[in-house]
């Protein structure tokens, strides 16, 4: 098996009014920022570096919290409902929306309720899905809130490290793989006494 660690290409933040969207801050946001106002965040992977054919066998999240509320329980979604939309092509309300398409791959998790470095197992359709975003757009991108959008503290948002963070602690996907070996192609067989037969009948 060999691994591909993947860092983000585009990621950001955006409001439930759709208008406030943050692609440039050095941190992602998460959760409920004003009582007004609900934030989720999106992260973009380019698949280049994931050979054509490759059986995706594992794919982990990185995220660098930097700042914690005992209220947030993490969810990640593929964004759009299939992971192979691209945000930065999407307005406002479309990105907020696309945050929370579609079966999570992680539900209520509480790794957001301490700093530091999380590795986060996506589970569900999150194999199946890479592979099809690798065939149809070489690109792979997640949405992530908080559950219900409604954490049990009135103002209570987490952040994660953002791209502005690249070569240190930006997020990262970890995808495990292995590739197929093409089936040999054999030869057809040919004995000796057909040889023979060949020569006999010139």
């Amino acid at each position: 098996m060999t691994t591909v660690t993947i860092s983000t290409d585009y990621d950001g933040s955006i409001e439930s009014d759709g208008g406030s969207r943050d692609t440039t801050r050095e941190y992602l946001r998460i959760g409920i920022p004003s009582k007004a106002l609900v934030t989720r965040s999106f992260i973009r992977f380019p698949l280049g570096s994931l050979p054509a054919g490759a059986v995706v066998t594992d794919v982990k999240l990185k995220l660098n919290c930097t700042k914690e509320t005992v209220a947030i329980l993490l969810d990640v979604h593929p964004y759009n409902g299939d992971g192979q939309a691209n945000p930065e092509d999407d307005a406002g309300v479309e990105q907020y929306n696309r945050c929370a398409a579609g079966t999570e791959y992680v539900n209520d998790d509480p790794c957001l309720q301490s700093t530091g470095l999380k590795t986060i197992t996506l589970g569900g359709t999150i194999l199946a899905d890479v592979v099809a975003s690798k065939t149809a757009v070489n690109r792979f991108s997640l949405g992530l809130h908080d559950e219900g959008d409604d954490c049990s503290i009135p103002i209570s948002m987490d952040q994660v490290e953002a791209l502005e963070h690249a070569g240190t602690d930006e997020p990262k996907l970890v995808i495990t793989y292995t590739i197929t070996a093409n089936p040999l192609i054999r030869k057809p067989l040919i004995r000796p006494d057909m040889i023979k037969k060949a020569k006999f009948r010139r």
